[in-house]
């Protein structure tokens, strides 16, 4: 038996109790179970399926977040109490209460005194998650491992009473909860996540840098791609997220747990100096940026035309393209990576992307091959007979003959 201080409310059909609760009262025993994990909810199944649903790395990442992050903190779990005889006892508020010395109203009274309780969990009542599995099972996980810490941790938790006559407004309320709280995502998410370092680094260019900070240095966009009506911005801030973590080179694990400023510091510099030398090499970036238009590099140019496709050095997965190139030189190959890049055609419907990056519109397949061809015109992939057999199988796809015609620069 448990007792919880809670506030209680109604809101439509639902009565509900919010409270905080320690974490070892939430796992132990399974007290709060998944849906997917209960046998009165959905079928056999379709709890299958929703077992499916949960993801095995998001629960590994929660785990880690809550073991090793100070500044720990997760969103409430909405659970239904089902079964069981849970009690909700009010507790009176004095009707000389004050606040400041200033008493409150017999109205403001009642309404409290029927909100303020304890709710007692007596221990035999089915309780699952409706909104928050993953947190719950990254919950369990994390006290599995750390239980003298993790288990004294308090979370919140917002019950919802079910019935079991009325299944179907328990699956309602289930899908509604998951059908419409949207996610962040894209953008947003690299705007909001203080852990992941390539989001924090991100977010530093595009307000630090001296060039991407500019106005017209990164889209408003919320995903990777810059829309064909803008025909200013130079990037995307997903892009340059996607950028650092080529960079950075580190396991999808890494990005759970915000590093030292000192590290934060250091991979910010691995980055400008990403950028420096793509606009070193490229200075016409820098009056793209400033607004300038008619721009031209190696008298090609420069523009997100329609109708040629215009340069791959203004499209986003031209931007990922270069940070893949510029990892396979060396520290001290800085400038043979500017010198190299700037001698490289980058005009979309030039003998170089024509058919593999361009026909008419963007193409996205062939992502190895792509990353292996910039990496062989300058001089970094030395496999030309893939490059040869890879670039003869895409032609003959579009009734055309390859000869060899691509060579490094």
């Amino acid at each position: 038996m448990i007792h919880l201080a809670c506030t209680h409310g109604n809101l439509g059909y639902w009565d509900y109790y919010s409270t905080v609760i320690k974490v070892e009262d939430v796992v132990r025993n399974n007290r709060i179970i998944t849906v997917a994990e209960s046998e009165e909810l959905f079928t056999e199944n379709i709890n299958a399926i929703l077992q499916r649903e949960i993801k095995t790395s998001r629960i590994k990442a929660l785990k880690t977040y809550i073991n090793e992050t100070d500044e720990r903190f997760i969103g409430s779990i909405v659970a239904a109490i089902h079964k069981g005889e849970p009690k909700w006892t009010e507790i009176d508020i004095n009707q000389n209460f004050e606040i400041d010395g200033l008493s409150i109203d017999e109205l403001s009274i009642d309404f409290l005194n029927s909100k303020f309780g304890v709710l007692t969990l007596m221990g035999n009542e089915q309780i699952f998650a409706l909104d928050g599995q993953h947190r719950l099972k990254g919950l369990r996980k994390a006290y599995a491992e750390n239980p003298e810490i993790v288990g004294k941790l308090e979370v919140s938790i917002l019950f919802v009473v079910h019935q079991h006559t009325k299944l179907e407004k328990t699956r309602r309320l289930f899908t509604v909860l998951n059908k419409y709280a949207e996610k962040p995502k894209g953008a947003e998410l690299i705007i909001l996540d203080e852990d992941d370092a390539a989001a924090i680094i991100s977010r530093r260019l595009v307000t630090e840098h001296e060039h991407l900070s500019k106005s017209n240095g990164i889209s408003n966009s919320k995903s990777a791609n810059i829309p064909t009506s803008d025909n200013n911005s130079f990037s995307t801030l997903v892009t340059i997220n996607a950028v650092n973590k080529i960079l950075f080179k580190k396991s999808s694990a890494y990005y759970t747990k915000r590093p030292s400023d000192i590290i934060l510091n250091n991979l910010y510099q691995k980055a400008c100096e990403f950028w420096d030398a793509i606009f070193e090499a490229f200075p016409e970036l820098i009056l793209y940026i400033n607004g300038q238009t008619d721009i031209n590099i190696n008298g090609q140019p420069i523009n997100r035309a329609d109708e040629t496709g215009g340069s791959l050095l203004l499209r986003p997965v031209g931007h990922k393209l270069l940070a893949q190139t510029y990892i396979k030189f060396d520290e001290n190959q800085r400038q043979q990576f500017i010198d190299k890049i700037r001698l490289v055609d980058f005009n979309l419907s030039s003998q170089n992307w024509q058919y593999i990056f361009w026909n008419e519109k963007m193409i996205g397949k062939e992502l190895t091959l792509k990353k292996n061809l910039l990496a062989y015109l300058v001089g970094k992939y030395d496999d030309a007979d893939y490059i040869h057999d890879g670039m003869s199988r895409i032609y003959e796809t579009y009734n055309e003959d390859y000869d060899n015609h691509i060579e490094p620069v």
